[in-house]
């Protein structure tokens, strides 16, 4: 019987899952709205906005590479959960006060940074400070902690547009407060009670992208970001879908019920399946969150009812979560811990590659043709990315 209590996470798993809440909480109340601000505010054509949408998020994704290898270098992945978090704070008064989509670009291209920097040191850190037989559990808790966040992000963000009559700017600048308390939660992180360096390198400062360190990223590794590839090709901006789903019913003032609707869905299924996934196979429970993809796919195409479309908005996202867990705790089950941040900086900016593709491409798609054209787009993407993750032989990985 599967132990679901919150008794089995320690106090630094803790802290950093509480870091990750107060953090998303922040980056939410900002970003569930941020579409419809440049859509009906700044009059940014839906295009437009999925091509800043998937830029950003590519350089987010992006970064995380160095982050990574850098809290491998330095022995640390707290100073850069603490660079990361503090960059995010400063620039998002600047949201508030942008009058053209050209600051709104810039001062979110320095948040994504921002956000991408703590990144992939965070998920190493939670690796790092769990036992291998947890890794499923804890990225569960600390993503669905996280995602937890964002619901009350999006919650508040829906309240605080509706009672100031979409007062974007005083959104913005209340996203701030969240993200001090992350700092407050990130101070009391303590590093794993043996450094790294008595137990992952030969000398101080070694360097992670050595040829004797990266000879570790194998073959085994590589299918994984490949498949990674493949399996983020199915999925797009949630910008769009919040376009969407404010075309279908509700107003705009309450078209941020859809990160609720999403967040929700990341956190529930991310905490259960996180567990499970250190009792069962993880290539079955791709391959299950895979089918889920398909079905979300097929209600969100097919409906005209804004609530048959929530609940495949409720699907969409559960599986999204799910399978990033999956595969970063493979990840850190295949590869040397001395280049577990580097590895799993490698494995953002893969799917961040795919992410910018598929957003960029749907975003044409829907302002030519129509959503209908780029639901059935990735749903032919995700049937793929299903194929191959049966046609792997999953044995060696779990």
């Amino acid at each position: 019987m599967q132990d679901f209590s919150f008794k089995r996470f320690s106090k630094e798993i803790w802290l950093v899952a509480l870091f990750g809440f107060f953090l998303s909480t922040s980056t939410q109340m900002l970003y569930s709205h941020l579409a419809l601000f440049l859509k009906f505010n700044l009059k940014t054509s839906i295009l437009d906005i999925a091509k800043i949408d998937g830029f950003v998020e590519f350089l987010s994704y992006f970064v995380r590479i160095f982050s990574g290898a850098i809290s491998d270098y330095l022995y640390n992945r707290k100073v850069l959960l603490i660079v990361g978090c503090s960059i995010a704070i400063i620039v998002k008064p600047v949201f508030a006060f942008a009058s053209s989509a050209l600051a709104v670009i810039i001062a979110e291209i320095s948040e994504r940074l921002g956000c991408g920097i703590q990144a992939s040191p965070r998920d190493a850190l939670i690796a790092d400070l769990s036992d291998r037989n947890k890794l499923g559990a804890s990225f569960g808790f600390c993503k669905a902690m996280k995602t937890a966040g964002g619901i009350i992000g999006a919650f508040v963000a829906v309240v605080i547009v509706y009672l100031s009559d979409n007062n974007y700017q005083l959104l913005f600048f209340l996203s701030t407060l969240p993200a001090l308390l992350a700092i407050l939660c990130v101070s009391k992180i303590h590093n794993p009670n043996k450094p790294y360096r008595n137990i992952y390198y030969t000398k101080k400062f070694d360097n992670p992208f050595s040829k004797r360190y990266l000879k570790s990223l194998d073959y085994k590794f590589w299918t994984l970001m490949s498949l990674a590839f493949v399996c983020e090709l199915a999925h797009f901006g949630e910008s769009l879908l919040t376009i969407r789903a404010s075309q279908l019913l509700f107003s705009q003032n309450f078209s941020g019920v859809v990160s609720i609707v999403a967040a929700f869905g990341q956190a529930t299924f991310a905490y259960c399946f996180g567990i499970i996934s250190d009792k069962y196979r993880k290539f079955t429970l791709l391959r299950l969150n895979l089918f889920l993809l398909l079905i979300s796919y097929f209600i969100m195409n097919y409906t005209t009812s804004i609530y048959i479309f929530l609940i495949g908005i409720f699907l969409f996202y559960a599986q999204f979560a799910v399978i990033q867990l999956l595969f970063l705790a493979l990840i850190s089950r295949n590869v040397s811990s001395k280049l577990r941040g580097t590895a799993i900086g490698v494995f953002y900016f893969v799917i961040g590659i795919s992410y910018l593709t598929t957003t960029y491409f749907c975003g044409i798609l829907c302002e030519d043709f129509g959503y209908n054209q780029a639901f059935a787009y990735v749903s032919i993407q995700a049937f793929i990315a299903f194929a191959a993750i049966c046609s792997t032989e999953s044995k060696k990985y779990e």
